[in-house]
């Protein structure tokens, strides 16, 4: 049992399986939350400031995050 766990441990640590998830779970968060925006972008009858600013809250948070798990996964690789 324990040999088995060992060989997917080294599976894992070699495919980096976990690293992958986390980017493309990040990267379909990313699209959603896109999608959102350009759907509430939409369904504006006008567009002012106010519309801007709540894309931008939406947005700007899950890019940063973006940001951050991309930076993780190039270091992670070195």
């Amino acid at each position: 049992m324990i040999d088995w766990l060992d060989r997917a441990a080294q599976v894992e640590h070699k495919l980096a399986i976990r690293r992958s998830v986390v980017l493309f779970v990040t990267l379909w968060m990313s699209y959603r939350a896109f999608d959102w925006a350009a759907a509430y972008a939409t369904g504006l009858t006008t567009v002012d400031a106010g519309a801007a600013l709540i894309i931008a809250a939406v947005t700007a948070p899950i890019t940063y995050l973006q940001k951050v798990v991309f930076d993780a996964y190039i270091s992670a690789k070195r």
